[in-house]
């Protein structure tokens, strides 16, 4: 591995570790009692659990048909490209399902603090996307590079919070 490699390796498992950090403390102010863990009532409980089933499958199934295109030939992506996807699949249809099925918001979540994180988010991908963009930093030689994983993320959030005005819309027109 030469250097440019393991400083870039380096620069994502900082990020990914400061990100770690900054989702604790976003998690303990999102929630009313200031805890890391969010409740849920039993029925939340049980619509996650099959949330988190068909998360899990629609990752292993998208893994699998990557590694499969993949064999003999050349995906104009990085592999960090690749292997995200599944992962930001699996978290946009466990969002969407939970939000479908009431089991997203937990019972000591504040709503707006975490409307307002996910829009951040959302912005902050997004707008790293669009630098890398005009940087001419998205794709090299015909391949996707990492850059475009903070544009993933930034759909996967603006996918979970069209859902959840969604949600909230046709929870109003039918409580009217």
């Amino acid at each position: 591995m030469d250097a440019y490699s393991m400083g870039r390796s380096l620069g994502m498992l900082v990020g990914v570790g400061i990100g770690v950090l900054l989702a604790i403390i976003a998690l303990r102010m999102m929630n009313k009692d200031k805890k890391v863990r969010t409740e849920y009532d039993e029925m939340q409980q049980i619509a996650r659990g099959k949330g988190f089933r068909i998360a899990f499958y629609t990752a292993m199934i998208t893994e699998a048909v990557l590694c499969i295109a993949d064999m003999g030939n050349n995906l104009p992506a990085e592999p960090v490209v690749l292997h995200f996807i599944p992962i930001f699949l699996g978290v946009t249809v466990l969002s969407v399902y939970c939000i479908m099925k009431d089991a997203f918001i937990g019972l000591n979540t504040r709503l707006r603090f975490y409307i307002i994180l996910c829009v951040f988010i959302s912005l902050i991908n997004l707008a790293t996307a669009a630098a890398a963009w005009k940087g001419g930093d998205m794709v090299v030689n015909g391949l996707l590079q990492a850059p475009f994983v903070n544009f993933l993320c930034g759909l996967m959030f603006v996918i979970i919070g069209l859902t959840g005005l969604i949600k909230l819309l046709k929870d109003r027109r039918e409580a009217a």
